[in-house]
């Protein structure tokens, strides 16, 4: 092995010591994608394993997105025949799985891939997952969750292990990676998509980390030192955090407010993320939402709902602080008929909806405009139900509203509240975002419906 290899093979394997990742007679899976990254820790483990004294595996799973989908597959088969390590093939339909899930297409992927991953280890009495996440991606994840809006935790980036996943190569660069692929003349595929910048890590690495690394070139070792900080500040937050009991309680959690006022406000927004881990939410949340909460606790609110992520609602009563899953039935529906369609205003939330015939457009205006006289029958304000399509303008065809609400990167947990203007046929309009083709401004339209939609932040008036 060449010196620089060395050098990076015992880097590694003081790193693994140094945070306890691997012992002797563990059972260790790669997850192999075949890119540059996991055939690094591949060689590398692989390397390690008889020292070490450790069995090695992979997992790799086709998501059968790109053309060369197949080729990454068999290309991990013959790597894992080649070094003779067991691998577990998987295979599954990712582009149908994202339509039918409600998420976006990265975030469903990792959610099956993780799947399968803690599937296989359980049947297969395997201890560790090992994936290749080097300090590029820790970088990365730490900007993307400050952009977010992530609160401390998101300061700490990719955790070296959790939940039996490890990441023994965090602390390699990227050019170190290369350098040992070179200089062991290991052969790779390449993911076209890790290029395209329209996904948000990868915008991050080619279009904002090249500019922190002209500033300072040890950038990545520099976001890896305030990821052990954060992490020690989150150790010492929990401990204080953890003087208020969380009750689990059927598909809730709560905590009792008596104790709660006297903490720091740190501590306190420690505990309501704790409640949400309590329920699954392992995400960082925007901290926005949380300072809502604590706010509206100081002014000694109480009685409050709060919507939060994946339909979980935080409401405040009386003594008592719950976060709870909203059962599709209970959640808030909303069905209005307009009585006037001449000239209508209605609040719902805090949003205001105003909705007035108009013969000329103003073009200087914000509001949306559709052609009254498309108009089929009443007029209705409301939330989605099953079944809703859409025709987005510049669309000539349909589509269903979930997919038109995943395409706009709409959360989820939004979709069951944007108000909606619909006639005895068609939704005419996804208010706030757009308005449906067929009843588009034409050379033929004569009268004309405005969209007026405004909505109220405390004292901040927002208008789309």
């Amino acid at each position: 092995m060449r010196k620089n290899s060395a050098k990076i093979v015992k880097k590694i394997k003081d790193f693994i010591l140094e945070n306890n990742l691997i012992e002797k007679n563990d059972k260790v899976m790669i997850a192999l994608s075949g890119g540059s990254d996991s055939v690094c820790l591949f060689h590398i483990l692989n390397t390690l394993k008889k020292d070490m004294g450790f069995s090695l595996y992979a997992f790799h799973l086709n998501h059968n997105i790109r053309n060369e989908a197949k080729r990454d597959e068999d290309f991990v088969l013959d790597l894992c025949k080649m070094h003779e390590v067991p691998l577990f093939l998987e295979s599954e339909d990712m582009l149908e799985l994202h339509e039918d899930s409600g998420m976006g297409l990265e975030e469903i992927s990792r959610k099956k891939r993780y799947e399968l991953i803690y599937k296989i280890m359980k049947e297969n009495n395997i201890n560790k997952t090992a994936t290749a996440h080097h300090l590029l991606d820790h970088s990365e994840s730490i900007i993307l969750n400050m952009v977010r809006g992530s609160g401390i935790r998101g300061l700490k980036g990719i955790s070296v292990s959790n939940n039996n996943i490890i990441r023994p190569i965090l602390n390699l660069t990227k050019e170190e990676i290369l350098c040992y692929i070179e200089e062991n003349d290991l052969k790779y595929v390449t993911d076209v998509t890790n290029f395209d910048t329209d996904y948000s890590r990868n915008n991050i690495r080619h279009n904002i980390l090249p500019h922190l690394e002209e500033i300072n070139n040890n950038v990545y070792n520099h976001f890896f030192e305030l990821s052990s900080i954060a992490g020690e500040i989150d150790d010492l937050l929990n401990e204080l955090a953890s003087k208020i009991v969380i009750i689990n309680e059927d598909d809730k959690v709560y905590i009792e407010l008596k104790d709660y006022y006297s903490l720091h406000t740190a501590v306190k927004k420690q505990i309501l993320f704790n409640m949400l881990n309590k329920l699954g939410i392992k995400k960082d949340i925007n901290s926005k939402a949380i300072n809502n909460i604590v706010d509206l606790i100081e002014k000694n609110n109480t009685s409050f709902e709060i919507s939060l992520i994946n339909n979980i609602v935080a409401k405040r009563r009386y003594d008592k602080l719950y976060f709870e899953y909203l059962s599709k039935d209970n959640r808030e529906s909303f069905r209005l008929e307009v009585d006037n369609k001449n000239k209508f205003e209605v609040k719902y939330n805090d949003i205001f909806i105003k909705l007035e015939k108009k013969d000329i457009l103003d073009k200087n205006s914000e509001d949306k405009y559709v052609d009254y006289d498309k108009i089929r029958g009443k007029l209705f304000l409301r939330t989605r139900q099953d079944g809703d399509k859409f025709s987005p303008f510049g669309l000539d065809g349909s589509k269903k509203l979930k997919k038109y609400f995943i395409d706009k990167k709409i959360p989820k947990e939004d979709r069951d509240f944007i108000p909606l203007l619909s006639d005895e046929e068609n939704i005419i309009a996804v208010i706030g975002y757009d308005i449906n083709n067929k009843y588009r401004i034409d050379e033929n339209t004569k009268n004309i419906l405005s969209i007026n939609y405004k909505t109220m932040r405390g004292k901040h008036e927002r208008r789309h």
